[in-house]
């Protein structure tokens, strides 16, 4: 399969190969037009884990259907060059991930307040007055300081709503070799809001300790709240 990416018709028909998840118009797409969108989103001033991880975010996003919604390449209606609505698309993918990055907790803080809220009420006043903030800046460290595939993999998973078995489509990989990189992420997440915030307290005391209990039960909440910026179409 040819695109050129002059004919709208020839754009359309190969859109449309795409959302069918044909494997050679899937494979010129990844040859062909990938470097030209990481090239575009560069020469933007993207920096490269940026762009790769807006890359990521995209190819899932066009090629995976979400819940009853098909595949966002079945969007495009020849309206135009394909290559310019995919530029329009990554670009807008990858300022949301710079935006996000900037601000990462702006939006509803109450799941932070249930990870920084201990059962009990001496404690909770405790740990409300004296390390809510600290928490705070300590979790947007670390969620900040992820490597892009992990951050990609609990975005699509926790936000967007990809399962295992859909993540491993997307990577081309085992869905034990998904679950291993989600657990991996995780993990990380808590021992570097652990470590971080035992450094701006000065001490891992035992008040801490039941912060990070919560934070262990409520942590996928946590993420999601950070994390629940909309990527576009």
């Amino acid at each position: 399969m040819t695109m050129n990416g002059t004919d709208p018709r020839e754009d359309l028909a190969f859109a449309q190969a795409c959302a069918r998840g044909d494997a050679e118009a899937l494979a010129s797409f990844e040859a062909r037009l990938i470097p030209q969108l990481r090239k575009a989103l560069l020469q933007r001033g993207m920096d490269v884990p940026t762009t790769e991880e807006a890359l990521q975010l995209l190819r899932v996003k066009l090629f995976l259907p979400s819940g009853d919604r098909p595949p966002r390449m079945a969007d495009y209606e020849g309206q135009g060059p394909l290559l310019a609505w995919l530029r329009v698309a990554a670009l807008r993918t990858a300022l949301n991930l710079l935006r996000e990055r900037k601000a990462p907790l702006e939006g509803d803080y109450s799941r932070l307040e249930e990870v920084a809220s201990p059962v009990d009420d001496a404690d909770r006043r405790y740990i409300k007055d004296r390390y809510r903030d600290d928490f705070t800046q300590a979790f947007r460290e670390a969620l900040e300081g992820l490597e892009p595939r992990a951050r990609t993999l609990l975005r699509l998973h926790l936000v967007e709503g990809l399962g295992t078995a859909e993540l491993a489509r997307a990577y081309r990989v085992d869905r034990s070799t998904v679950k291993r990189w989600l657990a991996q992420a995780r993990e990380w997440l808590r021992a570097e809001v652990r470590t971080r915030l035992a450094i701006r307290i000065g001490v891992d005391t035992p008040a801490l300790g039941s912060l990070l209990r919560e934070l262990q039960s409520q942590l996928d909440l946590s993420i999601r709240s950070a994390m629940k910026d909309p990527t576009p179409g």
